[in-house]
């Protein structure tokens, strides 16, 4: 199993001053790399037909929304399904959490991996990221302990890749950004991209859990 991450907002809490109401994590799903190699493939047709080359990076900050609707609408299929996290920031409490990024970023992500209804097994999980070696060093030994405290392993490794050159991260990111903007009110096409995003929710196994 092939996991691909990747967040939309900023882990901030100053909501009164720039951060972003709402954080949002998106993982991506594959049971086999055949599934993978698929959207991999559908993917670059789908640049291809923009007249992209395919390794232009596909970006939810810096595409217009008609292809972002186009995305949603022609890559989605059942190759693969959708964990989904969005965090409300106004409700999280913990100090350890609210002031310092690295321990929220980290405790969300490991919230949707082992709340994921058992749907999440032994994955190869690849995150889009950078920060130092020793910040991926340490994530990697958090991501492992935490999810693999119970009986089942559910992280086999984790991996951090750039995602100019990673078809499937850019699928999370897109995913991401279109979720995060769905539950944007103050954006007058929210209702749109939650309409776009039905192709994603419908597929069997996908979720998005809404965190309290």
């Amino acid at each position: 199993m092939h996991v691909f991450i990747d967040d939309s907002g900023d882990p901030g809490f100053k909501l009164d001053s720039g951060s972003s109401r709402h954080f949002v994590i998106a993982c991506c799903v594959f049971e086999s790399p055949d599934s993978a190699e698929r959207t991999s493939q559908r993917i670059r047709d789908f640049k291809k037909n923009l007249g992209w080359p395919h390794m232009e990076e596909l970006k939810f900050s810096k595409t217009r929304s008609e292809i972002r609707f186009d995305f949603l609408n022609q890559i989605c299929s059942n190759d693969f399904f959708v964990r989904a996290i969005v965090v409300d920031k106004r409700v999280i409490r913990s100090d350890n959490l609210i002031t310092a990024h690295k321990n929220f970023y980290n405790y969300i992500i490991n919230m949707v991996l082992t709340h994921s209804k058992g749907t999440i097994r032994d994955a190869r999980v690849r995150i889009d990221g950078s920060g130092s070696r020793e910040y991926k060093k340490a994530m990697q030994g958090y991501l492992k302990y935490q999810s693999n405290s119970s009986d089942i392993r559910i992280v086999r490794d984790v991996n951090f890749v750039n995602s100019k050159g990673d078809q499937l991260i850019q699928l999370a990111d897109m995913i991401a950004g279109s979720t995060r903007r769905s539950y944007d009110d103050s954006r007058s096409n929210s209702s749109d991209y939650a309409e776009a995003l039905k192709a994603v929710w419908r597929q069997e196994k996908s979720d998005i859990w809404e965190f309290k």
